[in-house]
């Protein structure tokens, strides 16, 4: 009804605008006229008889004119003389102005403002039902995402529809943050996660090669980590990859390494690459020290101590550097490469930085091959067992064998376990070769328990990896079952570093497998830094004291002092002491006169094929072995 009244409003004010034109047309039109010259038909009146009219008041186009009506018409005054009124037929002056150039540049002009006042009318409504189209569509979304709108203090449809464009704008940004965050986000350290950290990279890595810099990326590894979870549980690691995540936030805050995301507002050269894993990317090496301070700080704060609750944990962290273009070109080659590094770091003593060189990629590219070769022998069980006797000092009688793996590869021929036991270790493939080794090692000893030598044991080395994922108790003995072999003919082998960080767990599996008449020994003795009260809590029977001791003693006399108390150790608590790595006949002696049982080395034989140990011991032995049920190896000569 308002837009009615508007309108109609506009069209009056137009018509009396429009009539006053004309009648101001009108005025100079009859000024114009000329009596003696006019093409508008003239009349005249005598003054005496006749009586002027004025128009009347609505009508605007005769304002301000006189009128003589006669004979039913209307005529207009145009001059008076002194006896005479000159009129003009109203109509014929009305036409001639209507006709005139500038009334119908007026009446044009008139016509176009009409269309385009009409058009912005229909263009306003249309809008305006747009307007109430968005108000009402935008009202749902407020009220399905259950959006609360402050009251306006002038709300009209145009504000309302503002209102609540901004409010949708301002919920879709946070829906599309809080989106890409859980996407992108690690749920633990609220770092962003591999794949977002990779893409990250590779914008960068583009970006680096437009500008022709150098980049940096950084593989941060903890070590000991896994000892931690073992220890305090995995509440207490997962506290500690927090704290380690804080620590490196505040290196990049340092060192102004931070690159925020724009939309998710999340750290981009910070990331956790999962498990204990983690990596910070420098986006240019502006100063030649830069990568490796940075490296250095990050050592420096994962060595703080960790505090939790009432517990003190204290690791380190080995750390490879990789630079953009030197190292590696892409994110992934790049990320390889630096992990390449950390290994080397690892491996060198870690809780220090390496930096990427060629010759790194050919030792993990020679480590992968041996992996996927690994895997191939293990399935088609390309083994075999070599056996080293370990003999009484006295007589040479044989105490027990030392089960020793062997892999003959079918191109490089002999690979040695230094090279390939490491990485079984490291990829749990020892679980299966030492399921392999355990069986052959248990079958191979019952068949010589069989024939004759009873007293002899069969040793077997356990890693620590086994130790953990395998139930040792119930593995053990369902080996032995499978072989008929007795408890009492089978040893295992424990390195020292091992046992002295086992769990209660392990402790107790070992100390029921002694109950069943298995023997335990702690292999490599002297490396770990075992305390004397650990030791006589630790479920053994045997110490084999390291070969290095062995190797020291006749040249060093504090080596030699450490051999006697060893020996002195081992005889006040009941263990059997065994000399490992004798290969000299001067050493033989030494450890003799120390009092030590039993010794092993290359003096006494090297590994020997099953096929060997019953040539030399068996065969013209038979009465010997049945009666001390053992058999004697005598010394290389």
């Amino acid at each position: 009804m308002t837009n009615f009244f508007r309108s109609f409003g506009i069209a009056l004010i137009a018509i009396i605008v429009f009539g006053y034109c004309l009648n101001v047309l009108l005025t100079k039109q009859i000024n114009n006229i000329n009596p003696q010259q006019s093409n508008i038909a003239l009349r005249t009146f005598k003054i005496a008889n006749t009586q002027l009219e004025m128009p009347p008041w609505y009508n605007p186009i005769l304002s301000g004119h006189h009128l003589i009506h006669s004979n039913n018409n209307d005529y207009l005054l145009i001059k008076i003389t002194e006896t005479e009124f000159i009129t003009a037929k109203a109509s014929s002056v009305l036409n001639a102005t209507l006709l005139s150039p500038a009334n119908l540049i007026l009446l044009i002009l008139l016509g176009l403002w009409l269309t385009w006042y009409l058009g912005k009318a229909r263009q306003i409504k249309r809008e305006h039902n747009v307007i109430n189209q968005l108000h009402l569509q935008t009202h749902k979304l407020v009220s399905a995402f259950n959006i609360q709108l402050p009251p306006l203090d002038n709300p009209t449809s145009v504000a309302k529809l503002s209102q609540a464009i901004n409010a949708l704008n301002n919920h879709v940004t946070t829906y599309a943050r809080e989106t890409q965050t859980s996407i992108c986000q690690d749920k633990l350290t609220l770092l962003i996660d591999r794949h977002a950290y990779i893409e990250h990279l590779d914008r960068q890595l583009n970006g680096a090669e437009i500008k022709n810099i150098n980049c940096a990326l950084l593989f941060i590894d903890l070590d000991g980590f896994k000892q931690v979870n073992d220890s305090f549980g995995h509440s207490f690691g997962d506290e500690v990859l927090i704290q380690v995540a804080e620590r490196l936030a505040n290196v990049l805050r340092h060192h102004k390494l931070n690159d925020l995301n724009p939309t998710s507002l999340l750290e981009q050269n910070l990331a956790r690459l999962g498990g204990d894993e983690f990596s910070i990317f420098i986006n240019e090496i502006d100063s030649d020290t830069k990568t490796l301070d940075v490296a250095q700080h990050v050592l420096n704060e994962i060595e703080r101590d960790f505090v939790l609750g009432n517990k003190i944990i204290k690791i380190s962290a080995s750390v490879g550097i990789a630079v953009y273009p030197e190292s590696a070109s892409t994110p992934h080659a790049l990320l390889q490469m630096a992990d390449v590094a950390m290994y080397r770091a690892k491996t060198d003593g870690r809780g220090i930085f390496k930096v990427y060189s060629p010759e790194m990629g050919n030792k993990m590219r020679r480590y992968h091959y041996l992996l996927e070769e690994l895997r191939l022998a293990i399935a088609c069980q390309n083994f075999h067992l070599s056996f080293q006797p370990i003999v009484h000092v006295e007589d040479c009688a044989i105490d027990y064998f030392e089960a020793l793996v062997r892999w003959d590869h079918p191109v490089e021929g002999a690979i040695s376990p230094v090279e390939f036991i490491p990485i079984a270790e490291e990829s749990n493939l020892i679980l299966e070769l030492g399921d392999w080794i355990m069986l052959e090692s248990c079958r191979q000893m019952s068949a010589w328990h069989n024939a004759g030598m009873r007293k002899v044991k069969i040793s077997v080395n356990v890693s620590g990896i086994q130790l953990k994922h395998r139930p040792i108790h119930e593995w053990v003995m369902k080996k032995l079952a499978k072989t008929g072999l007795p408890p009492s003919s089978l040893m295992l082998e424990i390195t020292e570093s091992t046992l002295i960080t086992a769990s209660e767990t392990i402790i107790n599996e070992l100390e029921k497998l002694r109950k069943e008449g298995v023997t335990i020994a702690i292999d490599d003795f002297g490396t770990g830094f075992s305390s004397l009260s650990t030791l006589a809590d630790l479920p053994i029977d045997v110490i084999k004291i390291d070969r290095l001791f062995i190797a020291q003693a006749n040249e060093n006399p504090k080596y030699n002092e450490i051999l006697n108390s060893i020996s002195e150790l081992g005889t006040k608590l009941g263990l059997k002491i065994v000399a490992e790595g004798v290969e000299e006949i001067e050493q033989f002696e030494l450890v003799k006169r120390m009092g030590i049982s039993s010794v092993q080395g290359y003096l006494v034989s090297r590994p020997q094929s099953s096929l060997n140990v019953g040539n030399k011991v068996l065969q013209g032995n038979v009465n010997h072995i049945a009666a001390t049920g053992t058999g004697v190896w005598n010394l290389e000569s």
